[in-house]
């Protein structure tokens, strides 16, 4: 399948286990189930946040970090709303 493929370039080695000569159409969606269904991709605003936070790895602290950002940016009105509402 790849053998025949001569319009894309074959330089870099496979990448979390991608074939190298894969293009867009032939990579596995990393979407969550919902995502998909709701129509959500990281064109539009709403799937690009969470194609942003999907992509985020707990195991690196720098990812931490702004995992706790978006928390905080995404709260933080609601919280405010809460209490003005009080």
């Amino acid at each position: 399948m790849f053998s025949e493929r001569d319009d894309v370039d074959r330089a870099g080695p496979a990448h979390f286990g991608i074939h190298p000569d894969a293009l867009g159409e032939e990579r596995p969606d990393p979407r969550p189930d919902e995502a998909r269904r709701m129509g959500l991709s990281r064109h539009t605003e709403e799937g690009a946040v969470l194609y942003f936070a999907s992509n985020l790895d707990r195991g690196k602290p720098g990812h931490r970090m702004i995992a706790w950002i978006l928390l905080i940016t995404f709260a933080a009105p609601a919280i405010y709303t809460l209490f003005a509402l009080l």
